[in-house]
């Protein structure tokens, strides 16, 4: 693979990361006047939209028969969860905080690995492990623990299904494109917001339709820039690219929250990303091996 392709991978990345970061950005701000299950509902149902009308551009089938496959409803189900304990921890922390927790999947993927999988994890990788929990507990920052400190585990488990999620790909039938099992995860996801309903919605103003329309354009751009980027680049090479999400979600969070991560927490992010980017790389490795 050629480093201009690299090169672009990596810009793409970048971006995929950004439109992610400012769609999350986009959930925090519209928390404050409708519940997150609208929210889902409402932003799923324009996500799905255009997901149809990309499945139909490319001429594949809309809801295949193999798309009912139990491991696609399961990971798509396992989608739901991870985006509503990670919105919900969103809204209770700083937008930096919770864009980092959820990066410590990689840890996460390795217990995983080790216990579900019986893979050979060697002490490097343990020790990265314990590493990054070490950095997870600076940027929970417990020492300015709040009421809503407990909040912190709700990206945390949010990259621990992320992790599960990851393992039950494996078993997709190869017949499902990427696009159709997106999808399934979408039409799975806004049902899982229309069922709030019972608890109470909002009024929906011409600003809230307007923000979610942006959010929604956002997320499925953010998606499908991040299919290209796996396509054309090296993972190796790309991966370290996620983490240009971080100073973002910093900015965003100072310019919109006033939130200003405090010295553990920027200690704390860099463990994660180096524990992660190591993790990364060790397995890398092996597979090479």
């Amino acid at each position: 693979m050629s480093d201009n392709q690299n090169i672009k991978a990596a810009a793409i990345m970048m971006l995929s990361m950004a439109l992610f970061t400012t769609g999350d950005a986009i959930i925090k701000f519209l928390s404050d006047d409708l519940p997150i299950g609208q929210i889902l509902f409402l932003r799923g149902s324009l996500v799905c939209l255009l997901f149809v009308i990309l499945l139909k551009r490319q001429q594949q089938q809309i809801l295949p028969k193999e798309g009912w496959n139990r491991w696609n409803l399961l990971r798509a189900l396992f989608e739901l969860m991870i985006a509503a304990s990670y919105l919900v921890g969103l809204i209770l922390l700083p937008l930096a905080t919770a864009v980092i927790l959820v990066f410590s999947g990689p840890i996460m993927l390795t217990i995983l690995a080790a216990t579900v999988l019986k893979e050979q994890v060697g002490w490097r990788r343990w020790s990265a492990v314990l590493l990054g929990f070490v950095g997870v507990i600076l940027v929970a920052d417990l020492e300015q623990a709040s009421l809503t400190s407990w909040a912190v585990l709700l990206p945390l488990l949010a990259a621990f299904l992320t992790a599960l999620r990851d393992i039950f790909v494996r078993n997709i039938p190869s017949v499902l494109s990427s696009t159709q099992i997106a999808f399934t995860t979408a039409w799975i996801v806004t049902i899982g917001g229309l069922l709030t309903l019972p608890f109470g919605w909002n009024s929906v103003t011409s600003e809230h339709a307007g923000l979610l329309a942006l959010g929604s354009v956002f997320i499925m751009a953010a998606y499908l820039s991040y299919v290209v980027t796996t396509r054309i680049g090296e993972l190796s090479f790309i991966a370290p690219f996620k983490y240009t999400s971080i100073p973002l979600a910093m900015l965003i969070g100072y310019l919109i929250w006033g939130d200003v991560p405090s010295t553990s927490s920027y200690l704390g992010t860099a463990i994660i990303i180096g524990s992660g980017m190591f993790i990364f790389a060790r397995g890398k490795n092996k597979q090479q091996a």
